[in-house]
């Protein structure tokens, strides 16, 4: 199209019109797949009140300060590293090293 073509009123008429109904899908669709905020979900669940965690048990190997942990995805090993540049991989099961 041209410019002259798109200052036309009927064709800005039928781009405008065109518009609203992609707006109105795309609004349908949307609440198709119920999308709403974190924040309005947030609001609606209860406080999970006082959380206590003990030890269960301590991995020993690093030489400093542990920067970073993380699961694997099998869920079967552990992760973590170090200020003292040390990779390990564990076994949460046995808690050994992983070679």
């Amino acid at each position: 199209m041209t410019s002259r073509q798109l200052h036309h009123p009927d064709t800005l008429a039928t781009l405008k019109t065109e518009s609203e109904t992609l707006k109105t899908k795309l609004e349908e669709e949307r609440a198709k797949l119920h999308d709403v905020e974190l924040h309005q979900v947030a609001e609606k669940t209860e406080a999970l009140g006082q959380f206590v965690m003990k030890t269960r048990r301590t991995l020993k190997g690093h030489g400093n300060k542990v920067l970073c942990l993380d699961w694997c995805k099998d869920k079967r090993r552990i992760v973590s590293s170090s200020q003292d540049g040390k990779v390990i991989v564990w076994d949460a099961f046995t808690t050994n090293k992983v070679k």
